[in-house]
């Protein structure tokens, strides 16, 4: 008599732990499909501007910041609300030789940022990583510490001679996860893992001999992660996300 009662005791437990779970994760599941809302795009376009009324420079490289107004430069909002500077200005091209070779003889340099990234990349603040949670079945995950680089990646293969023409470009540019759990974590730094990447859309006229050399533009994170299980199993990893924010195009003749 007394095993029947633990017996029944035992499968009642267990009954209540997977109905338990189960609601946790259909839960969880309603959660993970929420649809996040879109920018206003009106408030995108004057939030942009206002970098530029604000006449906030923008960094290249950690040792790198540019001016955005200034002879021979001209820095604009497009109508998709991406920044784009454009400049010929001697000292700017001079400066940034001494920084990266790359910008050595340049002649112009052009840069164009998408429009929900132009707030991220303009911010002179030292970016600050959330402590905010996911919840997983069991599981949650969170961001502990980490650093923000904005700089440029390796050089793509958009390479042109123009002789009084235009020159049209249509490239994805696609975000790059260290792990599955960086991708897991991304929308605590405000990264949709489900869109893969964005498509930068550029027009813009060229000189005879000009030729041109386009890297993208990135958000570098690295950050360390913790995995707690169970509510008391936790382990930490180090991860990152090379997040594609726009192109720069070096031009030189």
């Amino acid at each position: 008599m007394k095993n029947s009662r633990v017996s029944r005791f035992i499968v009642a437990l267990v009954a209540c732990i997977v109905v338990g779970g189960a609601g946790f994760l259909i839960f969880w599941n309603v959660n993970a499909e929420e649809v996040m809302p879109e920018v206003d795009q009106a408030k995108l376009l004057e939030s942009n501007k206002t970098w530029i009324k604000t006449n906030t420079s923008l960094t290249m490289e950690p040792n790198l910041v540019i001016p955005i107004k200034g002879n021979n430069t001209v820095t604009t909002i497009a109508s998709n609300g991406d920044l784009i500077l454009d400049t010929t200005n001697k000292a700017v091209l001079a400066k940034m030789a001494t920084v990266n070779v790359k910008y050595k003889d340049m002649n112009r340099f052009r840069v164009r940022v998408f429009a929900n990234k132009v707030s991220t990349v303009m911010n002179p603040a030292a970016f600050q990583y959330t402590h905010d949670n996911i919840d997983g079945f069991l599981t949650s995950y969170s961001i502990t510490k980490g650093t923000l680089d904005k700089s440029a990646g390796r050089a793509m293969k958009l390479q042109t001679r123009a002789k009084e023409q235009t020159l049209k470009v249509n490239e994805k540019l696609e975000t790059v996860y260290s792990s599955g759990l960086a991708e897991k974590v991304a929308p605590m730094l405000d990264i949709d893992p489900e869109v893969s990447g964005q498509y930068l859309e550029d027009s813009f006229n060229l000189t005879s001999g000009e030729v041109v050399t386009a890297y993208p533009r990135e958000l570098h994170y690295q950050f360390s992660t913790e995995k707690t299980s169970l509510a008391f199993f936790k382990s930490d990893s180090d991860e990152e996300i090379t997040q594609p924010v726009g192109l720069e195009y070096v031009i030189k003749k």
